[in-house]
């Protein structure tokens, strides 16, 4: 019997065909969803916590959550520790508010090539990584969450067995490694098994009518919802930022959900045109989706859905993104109110320097709500 070629996602092809679409807040939103071939969001799920950690200040938290389909979704909740002690003590006495209300920030992973590591890359969980990206904005006062989306880590496909193509070039990469004298690791093989097979779930997206990013968005509008629902969440102050692929799943979630006030898109912004010929190979399919060219731009997804700010931060020196395609979207996204570009002078990285701009932008957006 051949392998399966979506180990641990069977179910996936139930659920596409007998769910109905998501049902958009307005026109602009729901011919997003069409092209992405969203299926109805399924209602908030059961959370599971675990054990809370206290460390310099921060409330770290693991979450459990199951999607419709797939294995089971890791996150983590960060916030700082006075507010998850009154969180704690308001579901002790079984009231449902928390005074002091805290903005909520979805804390979202890159693709980067590496499935075998998600939401755990924003996160310091023992000072490894003090200015971890999920850290430093909790810090600030802000309840943050980071999940694992579609196709990584806890939410990866199990490639353990794979199909047939994709065992031949497992075994080829094994060789050339062998051949080289490189012993890899055992995530290494991993990574590089399942970037080959995201071709093969894009496949599979496109023939349920639905797309990669598409897949990977509907677990992020999920995680919406989950950091919403959390403890002393101020629902009215809830934004999305992410590096990369991250960015890009920031982009369109802002465009999906209309409580998303406050969006920072890091190292992921450039015209569509600028990108082609000689830029498709660098990117996923996180970014071409197919039919959304023909919808709009990459930088018009901002004018999709309610108004949200936007601060778009631009590597100079990016090689996955032309300069011109950079400038031609800052100069797109000018007129588009609550906007915000900023170029730096580094290549396709997350730096300090860009991590403090992000601050500034959703502390000062905090400020201006209040």
């Amino acid at each position: 019997m051949t392998a399966s070629a979506i180990p641990g996602y069977e179910d996936w092809l139930a659920h596409a065909s007998s769910t109905p679409a998501f049902a958009a807040t307005d026109a602009s939103a729901q011919a997003l969803a069409d092209v992405l071939g969203l299926r109805s969001k399924p209602a908030p799920p059961p959370i599971r916590r675990g054990e809370t950690s206290v460390r310099d200040g921060l409330a770290i938290t693991p979450l459990r959550w199951r999607m419709p389909y797939g294995p089971e979704t890791h996150a983590w909740e960060l916030r700082p520790a006075e507010s998850a002690a009154q969180a704690s003590e308001a579901g002790a006495r079984g009231a449902g508010a928390v005074s002091g209300l805290l903005p909520g920030i979805l804390a979202l992973h890159p693709h980067g090539g590496r499935r075998s590591t998600g939401a755990a890359q924003l996160i310091d969980f023992g000072g490894e990584n003090p200015d971890a990206l999920a850290n430093r904005i909790a810090r600030a006062g802000f309840v943050v969450l980071a999940h694992d989306t579609f196709s990584w880590a806890s939410r990866r496909f199990d490639l353990s067995s794979p199909p047939p193509k994709l065992a031949r070039t497992r075994e080829a990469l094994l060789a050339l490694w062998d051949s080289e004298g490189h012993v890899p690791s055992e995530n290494e093989v991993f990574d590089a098994v399942s970037s080959a097979h995201e071709d093969l779930v894009a496949k599979t997206a496109g023939l349920l009518g639905q797309t990669f990013a598409g897949m990977v968005v509907a677990d992020d509008l999920v995680a919406a919802d989950v950091l919403a629902g959390l403890p002393g969440v101020d629902t009215r102050r809830l934004g999305a930022i992410g590096f990369s692929g991250g960015g890009g799943r920031a982009h369109l979630l802002g465009a999906l959900d209309d409580r998303i006030g406050a969006v920072v898109v890091a190292c992921m912004m450039a015209t569509f045109a600028s990108l082609v010929p000689d830029y498709i190979e660098t990117h996923s399919w996180l970014l071409h989706s197919p039919g959304l060219p023909q919808l709009c731009d990459w930088p018009d997804v901002a004018r999709i859905g309610a108004a949200r700010e936007l601060l778009v931060l631009y590597g100079e020196r990016d090689p996955l993104f032309p300069p011109d395609g950079m400038r031609a979207a800052h100069d797109a996204l000018g007129s588009y109110p609550g906007y915000e570009g900023r170029f730096f002078d580094v290549g396709h990285e997350f730096t300090a320097e860009m991590l403090d701009a992000a601050m500034e932008f959703f502390v000062g957006r905090r400020a201006r709500d209040r």
